[in-house]
């Protein structure tokens, strides 16, 4: 009978799965049926990949078995936990459909969700929150916020904002928001930027019309972005992979027995060159997709090193109630290396978001960069991302952090503690600044340096600013 049970095989998210232990309470001894128990029993000595005999699941609770596994991703869920973990996987959820942040205490709408309620009401990016239902938020957290503004499907919330010098009001519908799951854009000299935000069930077919698009528009090489991916669906991953590969392997994938199972690939080739963005919060189906293509030698990865989750989860109805997310296999990469608790290691080692993307960018042939930063968002060549702290405006003129300043203009940037200076060197030549200098303010711990002088010592480095509170630097490809 189990052998026809309906099952899902997932490379679930790890930081969902490690986070779902605080946010939901699974059945325990308490709750559950005793034949629930019983059968959550047998359904782990059958299915778990280490085998676990009676001995050691003879606990009565059914959260005390699985926690004697010492294995995170397996977990029971109600029917309203499997519901709420399959939204978060395929990006579903109910709300307004904005995205905040925040700088120098101010709440930012860092990004609106494209045909969400918010959007559709008129709110937009760089909108600065003054009030959720007539209660002001200035200082308040953005959890507290979030909380503030969460309610109940269909419901009703009244948005404060100030865009520039000017008060708004909009009444937005709580509803059910579907995030995208794939989204791109060209950043410039032919280079495609490709973001995906988890394997959700049509993660292949968004992917894949994404991809085509950019290709429509001329693209002639590709950064795919997979950093904080977590991972989802084993199948949607096969599907990506098969874009890029015309004949090979996924991964081989072992079961209980140690029996090897490859997960083959018959795609297509495609002729360009492929950098994927990865850190410390790409996991599972990341980990399968970029491994495979790593090997192949078909795209380097760029960033950190990968979370480090290499087993494979199937979703078995309990027929007595509730459904349990069991480890069944683990996955090597298709040159047999293990992934889990290991992780992929960069082909290009490179920390912090900003200077990621653009290593990505330059490897990928990219020239010219404008980055505009201000208001709680940070956006390079249209793509934008939160950031914080970046900018300041003091008595009319603009300072940004001496790091941003040495990734826009492509400085080495070091502090010298002997003489408490700042000091930025490119192209052998050395620059200097003492951090009592007028040109440099230090906010909590931040050096912050007067743009006029970086654009004074760096040729390829210009700037404009506008009243709405941003800086956009030009850095200039030579």
């Amino acid at each position: 009978m189990r052998g026809q049970r309906k099952t899902a095989s997932l490379l679930l998210k790890a930081a969902l799965c490690l986070a779902l232990s605080v946010l939901w309470l699974p059945v325990g001894a308490g709750a559950a049926t005793q034949d629930q128990v019983n059968e959550v029993r047998q359904l782990l000595e059958e299915y778990h990949i280490s085998k676990p005999t009676d001995d050691k699941l003879s606990d009565s609770g059914i959260e005390a078995m699985i926690d004697a596994l010492g294995d995170p991703y397996t977990q029971y869920f109600s029917p309203e936990e499997l519901q709420s973990f399959s939204n978060a996987i395929n990006q579903s959820f109910v709300g307004i459909g904005i995205v905040m942040s925040q700088d120098d205490g101010i709440v930012y709408l860092e990004d609106v969700v494209p045909d969400s309620p918010a959007f559709k009401a008129g709110l937009m990016p760089g909108d600065a929150l003054v009030s959720i239902d007539g209660e002001l938020t200035a200082g308040k957290t953005i959890d507290a916020i979030q909380i503030m503004a969460a309610g109940a499907e269909g419901t009703v919330v009244n948005i404060g904002v100030k865009r520039g010098m000017v008060k708004l009001q909009f009444l937005v519908a709580r509803t059910a928001v579907q995030l995208p799951v794939a989204t791109s854009k060209l950043m410039g000299s032919g280079v495609g930027y490709l973001r995906l935000d988890s394997f959700s069930a049509d993660a292949g077919a968004k992917f894949k019309s994404q991809l085509q698009s950019l290709e429509g528009k001329g693209m002639s090489s590709l950064i795919v972005d997979l950093r904080g991916n977590g991972g989802g669906y084993v199948d949607q991953a096969q599907q990506i992979a098969a874009l890029f590969v015309k004949d090979g392997i996924l991964a081989h994938v072992s079961d209980r027995d140690g029996k090897d199972a490859p997960i083959e690939l018959h795609g297509v080739s495609r002729s360009y060159p492929v950098y994927i963005l990865v850190d410390g919060g790409s996991a599972s189906a990341t980990e399968l997709l970029s491994g495979a293509l790593q090997e192949y030698g078909i795209a380097k990865l760029v960033g950190t090193k990968t979370y480090g989750k290499g087993v494979i989860q199937q979703l078995i109805p309990v027929e007595s109630g509730g459904t349990l997310k069991v480890t069944v296999q683990e996955y090597t990469t298709p040159g047999g290396k293990k992934v889990d608790k290991v992780g992929l290691t960069p082909d290009v080692t490179v920390t912090g978001g900003l200077q990621q993307l653009l290593a990505a960018y330059r490897l990928a042939g990219g020239g010219d960069v404008r980055l505009t930063v201000g208001r709680g968002a940070l956006v390079v060549n249209g793509i934008r991302t939160a950031d914080s702290g970046s900018v300041i405006k003091k008595n009319g003129v603009w300072y940004i952090s001496s790091k941003l300043g040495a990734v826009a203009s492509e400085s080495k940037l070091s502090y010298d503690a002997k003489a408490r200076q700042i000091v930025l060197v490119k192209d052998g030549i050395t620059h200097r600044l003492a951090a009592s200098d007028s040109h440099v303010i230090v906010k909590n711990g931040v050096s912050y340096i007067d743009v006029r002088l970086l654009s004074k010592w760096f040729a390829n480095l210009t700037w404009a600013a506008v009243g709405d509170g941003t800086v956009t630097l030009y850095d200039t490809a030579a």
